[in-house]
């Protein structure tokens, strides 16, 4: 029998791969599928820390009854002429949404017809029924990989790090740990390859087959790895835990270097100045740690890939005491069994439970009595019957703007601290 949840806390694969497409300058995506698809994902936007000029504007097919009950492929056909007029883009993806791929719409083949008139045009199969928004984000990177359209393997460039994982929609940093992991890679001698963000672009896309190494900071980018390894032969590496603060991510740096082939030396003198800063400004918190009574018993609701590293950080650099860890997204069996040792061990003595729907969450909370929380908007309930501070960390996020603000890395970790002491203050 089906499980409902009640009020998760993103949307579908059609979302994913809307947002993933806007996050790339020069992509415009074209939704195949009834008005309300896209308008959903606008809605959930500024929820998922996406800010966008104006908020989503979107070609679409705006289906109607007649549309879906006898085919849409005329519609599409038309609109996808009328997008290339209007829309001016490197790249456009024509997006599927449940109606069209459940009455068997061919996407592909309108596809291929505006390519062989000289639009650079792919099709992603995107129905909201794939999956949550990562699900999106992964159908639109593989569409692309494997487009000849698109990419263009070339030279092979010895300094240049895919970096993918980092879903738009789906966690409310992504830009900013993007910009973090720019600047450690800087760091040690390489060049991140971004794709999404402002850094990031169609030029990026068409060169992920010529970096020397894919570096994957979440299982979302696991598949796009793959396939780009299986076409051009690029090693990839995944991070078994998104790392928080100096020393974890010291040991990530040291994986990549050793992988791309850095002079270690030149790693060590860079992870040194990181750990090196990082204790600067934690020994200047020591008197506000005491003085705020910040040694606190917590419970933390967070994505699979986030987890681990910050349970990590909370318990090993700031000493806190773990009770309840949630990972509230959809995880297949095998994932929910490798992650379960690796949280168990960054958060000694917690409860580590795999849960989506908020009541249940709650009802977890509750009875963990944690002193502070960790959490989404969506926890702001329980927290405020228990009277304890809530920390907005993970997607949807409601109580202020996010831009270029991370989780991850060592920068992160003192976001990380802030807020906690912002959330604190507060209570």
């Amino acid at each position: 029998m089906a499980h409902p949840i009640e009020c998760p806390g993103e949307g579908c694969a059609l979302h994913g791969a809307i947002y993933a497409a806007l996050a790339v300058r020069g992509a415009i995506p074209i939704v195949h599928g009834p008005a309300g698809c896209g308008y959903q994902a606008a809605l959930a936007a500024p929820l998922s820390g996406w800010l966008d000029p104006g908020g989503i504007a979107v070609p679409s097919t705006n289906l109607s009854e007649k549309q879906v009950v006898f085919g849409g492929t005329a519609r599409l056909r038309e609109e996808i002429k009328n997008a290339v007029k209007v829309a001016d883009g490197a790249l456009y993806a024509v997006l599927s949404t449940c109606p069209t791929e459940m009455i068997g719409d061919d996407i592909p083949a309108m596809a291929k017809e505006a390519r062989a008139q000289g639009f650079p045009v792919i099709d992603v199969p995107s129905a909201g029924f794939r999956g949550a928004v990562r699900a999106g984000y992964v159908e639109f990177l593989k569409a692309v990989i494997g487009s000849d359209l698109v990419v263009d393997k070339g030279a092979r460039d010895q300094t240049l790090v895919n970096v993918f994982g980092l879903v738009p929609g789906a966690d409310a940093a992504w830009v900013g740990e993007i910009e973090e992991w720019s600047r450690l890679l800087v760091g040690i001698g390489l060049r991140a390859n971004v794709v999404f963000g402002p850094s990031g672009g169609v030029a990026d896309l068409r060169r992920v087959g010529n970096a020397a190494l894919t570096l994957v900071l979440s299982p979302a980018g696991r598949g796009p790895a793959e396939d780009i390894q299986q076409r051009f032969g690029v090693p990839w590496l995944e991070a078994s835990a998104l790392p928080v603060g100096a020393l974890a991510t010291a040991d990530l740096l040291r994986r990549i270097g050793d992988l791309a082939g850095r002079p270690p030396d030149d790693v060590e003198t860079f992870v040194a100045s990181e750990h090196e800063r990082e204790n600067w400004f934690l020994e200047r918190l020591s008197h506000a740690y005491h003085a705020l009574d910040l040694q606190r018993s917590f419970a933390l609701v967070t994505t699979g890939s986030r987890s681990a590293g910050l349970s990590a950080f909370l318990t090993g650099t700031l000493g806190w005491l773990p009770r309840l860890v949630v990972v509230a997204e959809p995880l297949a069996p095998d994932e929910k069994a490798r992650l379960v040792p690796e949280i168990e061990k960054a958060a000694p003595g917690a409860e580590v439970i795999f849960v989506e729907g908020a009541g249940e969450i709650a009802d977890a909370i509750t009875a963990a009595k944690p002193e502070i929380i960790l959490a989404r908007a969506i926890e702001a309930g329980v927290a405020s019957r228990l009277g304890v501070p809530l920390v907005q960390i993970s997607t949807p996020v409601s109580d202020r703007i996010v831009l270029d603000t991370p989780l991850s890395g060592s920068r992160g970790a003192l976001a990380l601290i802030e807020a906690i002491g912002g959330a604190v203050l507060r209570q």
